[in-house]
């Protein structure tokens, strides 16, 4: 496969980035997805691109032309994935979203990316008033979580003041800084819902 033609800009910082990064001034990861072959070194390297790029790569065959994204609960680890079933929290923060699901019989956030595996959908032989009750959430689940949009503005934007907002950075040293985990997790859950969860904390 040809290596793509890309504007100088693009070129210049795929010279600079040599490990998959955090870019500061959108939080998305971009960067060489693995090393150039010191053997082959004419052989591509998948390249995975954040939204500020002159012309973002886009990767055949995949709903989303990323591997990894920064999780949408502590920013800390790392989520997602090329596919439309792939979840965008990581498994810590699942998990405590899971538990408390069992907990209040509720789940607090819908952190999948396709409506079905948050439990939301419309069922064809449902009763009319369940299925516009149905239609009602999935139309709500479609427009996003203004919680989540105003969390991100907030935890992001908190974790990433301690470098260059110009930066990109590794994200191995991103994780230094902020190291992922479940006590990590645990914290963003409190401070994202605002509340004393009734769950024990990590050890």
């Amino acid at each position: 496969m040809a290596e793509p033609q890309l504007s100088p800009t693009d070129a210049a910082l795929r010279a600079r980035i040599t490990e998959l990064s955090v870019h500061i001034p959108c939080g998305g990861l971009r960067g060489p997805l693995q090393r150039r072959s010191s053997a082959n070194p004419n052989l591509p390297v998948r390249w995975q691109s954040c939204q500020d790029e002159d012309s973002p790569e886009r990767w055949p065959g995949c709903d989303v032309s990323s591997e990894r994204d920064l999780c949408i609960i502590c920013f800390r680890a790392t989520a997602g994935g090329i596919s439309r079933w792939s979840w965008l929290a990581c498994e810590d923060c699942r998990a405590i979203n899971n538990a408390l699901e069992r907990a209040w019989g509720v789940r607090p956030l819908a952190l999948g990316r396709h409506s079905v595996m948050n439990g939301i959908g419309v069922r064809g032989n449902a009763p009319p008033d369940v299925r516009e009750a149905q239609i009602e959430r999935l139309l709500k689940f479609a427009k996003g979580d203004d919680r989540l949009r105003e969390w991100r503005q907030h935890e992001y934007s908190w974790l990433a003041g301690r470098f260059d907002p110009l930066a990109d950075v590794p994200l191995r040293v991103w994780q230094q800084q902020w190291p992922p985990g479940p006590h990590a997790s645990y914290d963003a859950f409190v401070r994202l819902l605002g509340r004393e969860l009734p769950l024990a904390p990590p050890t």
